[in-house]
């Protein structure tokens, strides 16, 4: 018999996990970042072109995309606890060895390491939230998760900026790669796997489907997800790759100055993710059909920030590109809880690691794509209004997918009867 946690003490774990999970993902933005400030100075100063900037910043998407359809499956099976610290250690490393050398082979062979060691990340967080944290808290917990993504860049694109102009572009990938190994070093800490899953004992007579990881493609589900996620991660990542290049480029910024206004729109879109994830558990919680409530924000969200991005592609003035720029991220975070919660609504806790590599497979696709097409662009034009309108169109389908392509949400990978998550918590050692 599995003895129960008090409710307080299991409160206290549950959220400094999700802290953790938080503090992981906000290093991996600032590791991503760091090197669009690092890129906007090597352009500005003739060391590569702006295709081979974005060929670069590619590079890291397309390992990482590859990657996330082994990591899933095996995080179901090796667990988070060992998974997560390799790959941490995996992309300190990689960071450190971005700092070496500026020859394209080379330095695309690091960040694609770094690719590598990041996609212990995506997978495993759905996984951990599923075994620690109740069904009530989870899209809230998901929103304050993500907000890693919006508040990584607020902390990497200035500290990247000041580092750049105080000790020289190295520095950058110095200090902020030595952030994972220190997270790794907590985490080993703090870390106790449940002995038995908030989500996972069932009642006798309960049964789950057994669904292999390649079976997962025949589902329509599947396949709404990672074309909206495709959409999703496109948005963002136009933003995480490009955001300084455009005020650097085409507004004639200075590096310290596009530094700051940069996180600008990631400081707001931080207050819309918690907003967002508040906003659908209690909506659901108060007797919200989960379809409804998830279609509604999910697809409302991404349809503003298609309107709002297309208004900044045709502004002319810093200021009026900057509002709608912000605008089009807070957006966006309305969307993030939701969007994120899906594989955990979908999928139960045995498979929620690999339909979550899938879905992030899709949206890691659009990440590769984004700063590849946006730079190359920017190369034949020298002006960011289309790659903005490509933007806001790649939104409006990830919209579309969300909205119509995706079926009831509810366990699709699972028999009808698979019953509710546990209310109570449990033991963990």
């Amino acid at each position: 018999m599995v003895e129960q946690e008090p409710k307080s003490r299991w409160s206290v774990y549950q959220w400094a996990i999700v802290l953790m999970l938080l503090a992981a993902l906000v290093i991996s933005a600032i590791d991503r970042v760091n090197i669009s400030i690092t890129g906007s100075y090597w352009v500005k100063h003739h060391e590569m072109s702006s295709g081979q900037l974005g060929l670069i910043q590619s590079i890291f998407s397309w390992s990482l995309t590859l990657f996330l359809l082994v990591a899933g499956p095996i995080i179901d099976r090796v667990h988070p606890r060992r998974a997560l610290p390799i790959g941490m250690v995996i992309w300190t490393v990689a960071t450190w060895l971005s700092a070496v050398t500026l020859r394209i082979p080379v330095l695309s062979v690091f960040r694609a390491l770094l690719g590598f060691g990041e996609s212990a990340l995506l997978p495993a967080a759905p996984k951990v939230v599923v075994e620690t944290v109740l069904p009530k808290d989870r899209t809230k917990a998901i929103s304050v998760y993500f907000t890693g993504n919006k508040l990584g860049p607020t902390i990497g694109l200035p500290l990247a900026a000041a580092l750049l102009v105080a000790l020289g572009w190295r520095s950058v990938f110095y200090v902020t790669g030595a952030f994972s190994l220190a997270w790794t070093l907590v985490w080993l800490l703090i870390y106790r796997r449940a002995r038995a899953s908030v989500a996972a004992k069932e009642p006798s007579g309960a049964r789950t489907a057994n669904v292999s990881w390649g079976q997962l493609f025949a589902y329509r589900s599947t396949w709404a997800m990672i074309v909206g996620q495709f959409g999703y991660l496109y948005v963002l990542y136009v933003f995480l790759t490009w955001m300084p290049g455009i005020l650097v480029l085409q507004h004639h910024l200075s590096i310290g100055a596009s530094g700051s206004l940069s996180a600008l729109p990631f400081i707001v879109s931080i207050v819309t993710t918690i907003l967002g994830g508040w906003l659908a558990d209690a909506w659901v919680n108060h007797g919200g059909s989960r379809t409804v409530v998830r279609k509604t924000i999910i697809g409302g969200g991404l349809l503003l920030s298609t309107i709002f991005v297309t208004i900044a592609a045709y502004s002319s003035s810093t200021a009026t590109v900057m509002w709608f720029l912000v605008l089009t991220m807070a957006s966006m975070g309305l969307v993030t809880g939701s969007v994120n919660s899906l594989p955990m609504d979908l999928a139960g806790p045995e498979i929620v690691s690999s339909v979550s590599s899938l879905q992030n497979f899709g949206g890691n696709l659009g990440a590769s794509f984004a700063p590849l097409i946006t730079g190359m662009l920017y190369g034949s034009l020298h002006s960011f209004r289309v790659p903005l309108i490509i933007t806001g169109g790649v939104a409006l389908v990830g919209a579309a997918a969300y909205v119509f392509l995706l079926g009831r949400v509810e366990h699709t990978y699972q028999v009808k009867d698979h019953p509710a998550a546990l209310a109570e918590p449990v033991t963990v050692e």
